[in-house]
C-alpha cells in the first residue's frame, strides 16, 4: 500500500486571482515518465461532491492497489476525453494480466517486476492501456501510442504534478497548453509541503509568514469578498 501526502498553501493574492479566473487546482500522477490524465481536482467554488481550494489544501494519497483497462479511442492534440473499451481489472504492482483477443483481461497473477504492472496484450489494433486507482478513477492513459502484441509495462512513479487551469472533470486528458506546473516527488510514507506564493511561483515549504487561525479566517473573508465583487 502507498500512503503519501501533499500540502499546498495558496497565498492571498493568488487565491483571489485563481478563483476570479475560475481556475481549478489539479493533481496528476506520473506513470511511465509522463503525466496524461487529471487524477484529482479542487474547484474554485465548492459543489455538492467537490470541495474548493482554500489557503491550505491537503491531498491525502492512498493507492492500495490499481486497476487496468484499455481504450480504442483515437487520440489527437486537443482531445480531452476518451472511452474505456473493456471491464476494469484489479491488479497490484508486481502482478501481470493478459488482455485476450476478445478484449477481456485475465485475473491478475504474481510473478512480475515489483514496481511494474505488466499486460500481455493479445488484442489487435494497438489498444491504449489505461491505469486506474482502486476506486476506478483514471490515473493515466497511453497518449503516445498503443500496445503491440506482446508484453507492455506500466510503472507508477512517486512524482506528482500540480497546476491551475480552466475547469475540467477528473479523468479527462491534461491539455497541451498547461503552464506553470510544478512536479514534486513524494515517496511512500512522506508528506511534502508546497506554497503557491503571491507572485505566482511554486516554492517548497510553508509560506514565509505563518498565519494564525484567526488570520486565516480573516484571509478567507477577504478572498470571498474580492471574488464576489469581481463576479
Amino acid at each position: 500500500m502507498s500512503q503519501q501526502q501533499i500540502i499546498v498553501y495558496i497565498e492571498e493574492a493568488q487565491l483571489i486571482a485563481q478563483k476570479i479566473n475560475n481556475h481549478s487546482l489539479y493533481l496528476a500522477k506520473m506513470v511511465n515518465n509522463s503525466f496524461t490524465v487529471i487524477w484529482s481536482a479542487r474547484l474554485p467554488k465548492a459543489t455538492t461532491n467537490n470541495s474548493s481550494y482554500q489557503y491550505k489544501n491537503t491531498f491525502d494519497i492512498s493507492t492500495p492497489s490499481f486497476m487496468v483497462n484499455f481504450t480504442n479511442t483515437p487520440m489527437q492534440e486537443g482531445d480531452i476525453t476518451f472511452t474505456s473499451g473493456g471491464k476494469n481489472r484489479p491488479i497490484n504492482t508486481g502482478q501481470k494480466t493478459t488482455l485476450d483477443e476478445y478484449g477481456v483481461f485475465s485475473p491478475a497473477t504474481n510473478g512480475g517486476i515489483p514496481e511494474d504492472i505488466l499486460i500481455n496484450n493479445q488484442l489487435p489494433a494497438n489498444p491504449r492501456e489505461i491505469l486506474l486507482d482502486s476506486k476506478g478513477y483514471c490515473i493515466w492513459v497511453n497518449c503516445s501510442g498503443g500496445m503491440s502484441i506482446g508484453a507492455t509495462t506500466m510503472t507508477p512513479k512517486n512524482q506528482f504534478q500540480l497546476w491551475f487551469g480552466t475547469t475540467q472533470v477528473t479523468g479527462s486528458l491534461i491539455p497541451g497548453n498547461v503552464s506553470n506546473a510544478y512536479v514534486v516527488t513524494v515517496n511512500d510514507g512522506e508528506s511534502k509541503t508546497i506554497t503557491y506564493n503571491d507572485s505566482g511561483a511554486w516554492v517548497p515549504g510553508e509560506p514565509a509568514i505563518r498565519l494564525t487561525a484567526d488570520q486565516i479566517t480573516a484571509l478567507h473573508a477577504r478572498v470571498n469578498k474580492a471574488v464576489a465583487m469581481a463576479a
